[in-house]
């Protein structure tokens, strides 16, 4: 991909606040490239040297973190996420799911739960 449409397309996603849609047009050959390029490249797109703490709250909101991700995310041990992913049901729980056995985290869902979980619901 040209660097002038990387540049272009990277002005056009940060000036739109997180969750929104966006619409381009781009050639078929440069989006053919762009994929080639960027296929063993983070899902989640981030600055030099941000953590978990940071990234939870500018990723996506769908997307999939991983069990040390999160751990990362609250400030907890690895040990403390798998707790409250495993509690009772209810609104307390952690909301996790299993994919091909491992648990995993929707970014989100996540947020959502840290922010009910702050406000003391």
């Amino acid at each position: 991909m040209s660097p002038d449409l990387r540049t272009a397309l990277r002005t056009l996603a940060l000036a739109n606040p997180a969750g929104t849609a966006i619409t381009v047009t781009i050639p078929r050959d440069e989006l053919l490239e762009l994929i080639a390029t960027n296929d063993n490249r983070s899902p989640v797109p981030t600055a030099p040297g941000a953590t978990w703490r940071e990234r939870l709250w500018t990723c996506p909101d769908d997307a999939r973190l991983r069990v040390q991700d999160v751990a990362e995310a609250l400030g907890r041990p690895k040990s403390w996420v798998y707790r409250a992913a495993a509690a009772a049901r209810g609104a307390h729980r952690l909301p996790a799911s299993r994919l091909s056995g491992e648990l995993v985290f929707v970014a989100g869902a996540v947020r959502a739960w840290l922010e009910r979980e702050e406000q003391g619901a």
